[in-house]
């Protein structure tokens, strides 16, 4: 990434601050425009200027000085509410390059990275910014992000969107080549490549004892090769969700799910680094386990002895277990009937 750009980011974060709690609209305030269709633009307000929409323009100068939360109309007559954006809304605005991760996503990374303010996280494929935004929000202040990439122009980007959104003080972005060295003694690593397995030796080096990795793919062909190339590498706790989002139209009398839904994005991956065991000293005595004890099973002996047949569990079911189960499945076959004739047309995924 440039110099120039560098530059730029510490003195856009001291110029784009949070917004502030009180006072009115002023020019450089970021605003979110909702129209009357859910329809929403982040803007930057600038004195002379004006948006349009497909609802109707509105001048910047309409907006300015009035107070957060205004309802005002667009030069068409369409009403249009002006809010503060939130981090969420800052994030699914960027200019984009690339494909970026939804919130409920974001929301699941993060937890499972288990990071917060002061710590240091490392971010492997920046793409437009838009994780970084969230990676640099959860650890400030006092935290420090690393965020790398390969391609100078995706690096650009990130830290022109982190400029805008304000965030930009407690990244670092470096031009970085596959396998290369990482920050060291890191808290957190997250990784948005498309084969993220090939990176793990150096993200175990560079995590701290206990730290976390987090990753997101969208293939299970690529989820299944990440988690074992995790095992093989001696992480932990290894573990893979998706998260699914429906909204639910809440009208008096008539709450019903929504026919469109957010359904697959990533399959999201977690891990912990945790050291192998030491080797047995020489001369130690070999620990055996009882894996009865251990399990807490009883012997067919002490089965026998209680007058409960040890095989039983896996034979065939007596005649009135069977009489249940048929019972059971012609139950359950009604209730499938019942449920094919419902009149509500089945969710579908966009």
């Amino acid at each position: 990434m440039s110099s120039e750009l560098v530059r730029e980011a510490t003195d856009a974060t001291e110029a784009a601050p949070e917004a502030r709690e009180e006072g009115p609209l002023e020019a450089g305030d970021q605003v979110l425009l909702v129209l009357e269709d859910g329809k929403t633009f982040l803007i930057r307000l600038a004195p002379g200027r004006r948006h349009s929409t497909h609802r109707g323009a509105i001048d910047h100068n309409d907006l300015i000085g009035r107070p957060w939360g205004s309802r005002l109309r667009t030069l068409s007559g369409r009403e249009v509410l002006a809010l503060r954006p939130t981090w969420l809304d800052r994030m699914m605005k960027v200019h984009r390059r690339t494909n970026i991760m939804y919130p409920k996503d974001v929301a699941q990374l993060l937890a499972g990275l288990d990071i917060g303010p002061g710590s240091r996280v490392v971010e492997i494929g920046c793409g437009s910014g838009a994780m970084s935004q969230a990676l640099a929000r959860a650890i400030s202040p006092g935290g420090r992000l690393y965020s790398y990439d390969r391609r100078p122009e995706f690096l650009d980007l990130a830290a022109s969107n982190c400029i805008a959104s304000g965030v930009a003080d407690v990244i670092e972005f470096r031009s970085r080549e596959p396998e290369d060295p990482l920050e060291p003694r890191v808290d957190a690593v997250f990784c948005d490549i498309p084969e993220p397995w090939v990176e793990l030796p150096v993200i175990f080096d560079a995590l701290r004892g206990s730290g976390r990795f987090a990753a997101g793919v969208p293939t299970y062909n690529q989820v299944e090769r990440l988690a074992a190339a995790l095992h093989g590498q001696g992480f932990a706790m290894v573990e893979t969700v998706e998260i699914l989002i429906r909204e639910i139209l809440a009208r008096p009398g008539r709450t019903r799910p929504a026919h469109r839904m957010i359904g697959h994005t990533q399959l999201l991956t977690s891990a912990v680094k945790a050291y192998p065991l030491p080797p047995p000293e020489e001369g130690a005595e070999e620990v055996t386990v009882d894996t009865d004890a251990a399990t807490g099973s009883e012997s067919d002996d002490t089965l026998e002895s209680a007058g409960i047949d040890g095989e039983a569990g896996s034979g065939e079911p007596e005649a009135a277990d069977r009489a249940d189960h048929a019972d059971h499945a012609d139950t359950a076959g009604e209730s499938g009937a019942l449920s094919e004739s419902s009149t509500d047309p089945p969710a579908t995924n966009p």
